[in-house]
Formats: structure tokens, C-alpha cells, sequence
């Protein structure tokens, strides 16, 4: 009996230890808005975070796709650091699709990490549409810029003032003077 109570600490012990080995779960945190116009392309971002203990080589799976539209990604393996993001630069092509909205799903494939997908939307334009959805989005950056420039130009210099320290030195010599003269 006694030999036994004397094991189950050591296999608690061992039961521990190959817990703290470590884990890798990696997850798609973020994915860039994807416009585009049939028979287009565009670039978009797919961020990646390690929320394990560990680092390890990460590959990036496309699941899902719409008849019309293919993915290109020049680096698809990259190694993503513990508590980490790492971002994938995508290409995203689309044939002779109608205009509409579309979505695939991202998901991660690590050795011993569970899933961490997420579902990217696609949104297809007319033509004219994307051209001038582009036209304004430039016109509100440039309005911004100036709104900014406008700011910094129009805002007068800061006047610098003493600090507190300075005041109670001057009250300081004002209270030493007047003690000297009584």
C-alpha cells in the first residue's frame, strides 16, 4: 500500500510535466475589406496571432471559394511568434463573375493547433461603381490631409510657461527678502 502512495505523486508529476511541453493555437484575427470589379484584381491582408506558448511554421488554407475567384498568396508558410501577429500579403482574382457579394473562409494549419478560421467577405462591383467608390474614398483622404494641414498651420505656436517649481522658488526668494529686511 505504501508503494503506491509513493507512486502517485511521481505520475501527477509526470501528468504535469507533459502539460507544460507547451501549446500552439494560432487564429485569423484580422482580414482587409476586399474590393474589386469582375475580371479584376486586388490585394488584401490576413493576420495571424499566435495565442500559445510557442512559435511554428503556419500555413494559411482557403476554404470555400466561389466559382470565379482564386487566391494567390507568394508566402503562404510563415513561422508566427508566440503572442505574435504576422501578416499575409494575398492577391485575390476574379473572372467573369456578376457583381455581388461573396466570402470564403481563412483558416490556419499549424502541427498540434486546432482550428482558427475566419470568414472573409468579398464584395464585387459594377464597373462604374468601383471607379467611383475609389474616386470618393481618395476625395475623403485627400480632405482629411488638408483638414490635418489646415490644423497644424493654423494652430498658433505653444507659449511656454515656467513650471510650478519656478513659482514657489520666486515665493521662496520673495519670503526670504521680506524676513531679511524685518
Amino acid at each position: 500500500m505504501k508503494t503506491v502512495f509513493s507512486i502517485i505523486p511521481l505520475l501527477l508529476l509526470l501528468l504535469l510535466a507533459g502539460q507544460a511541453s507547451g501549446s500552439f493555437w494560432f487564429q485569423v484575427i484580422d482580414i482587409s475589406p476586399i474590393n474589386l470589379t469582375p475580371n479584376s484584381e486586388a490585394n488584401f491582408t490576413v493576420a495571424v496571432k499566435g495565442l500559445g506558448s510557442q512559435g511554428s511554421y503556419v500555413e494559411l488554407v482557403f476554404k470555400n471559394m466561389s466559382q470565379g475567384l482564386d487566391i494567390s498568396c507568394p508566402k503562404l508558410i510563415k513561422y508566427v511568434l508566440p503572442a505574435g501577429v504576422t501578416k499575409y500579403n494575398c492577391t485575390i482574382k476574379a473572372g467573369d463573375i456578376a457583381p455581388g457579394n461573396y466570402s470564403f473562409v481563412v483558416d490556419v494549419a499549424a502541427k498540434g493547433s486546432p482550428s482558427g478560421k475566419k470568414t472573409a467577405h468579398v464584395e464585387v462591383l459594377a464597373g462604374g461603381i468601383a471607379q467611383g467608390k475609389e474616386a470618393q474614398q481618395e476625395a475623403v483622404q485627400k480632405e482629411t490631409q488638408a483638414f490635418k494641414a489646415n490644423q497644424t498651420s493654423a494652430s498658433p505656436p505653444a507659449k511656454t510657461t515656467p513650471a510650478s517649481g519656478a513659482a514657489l522658488a520666486a515665493l521662496t526668494v520673495l519670503l526670504a527678502s521680506r524676513r531679511m529686511r524685518s
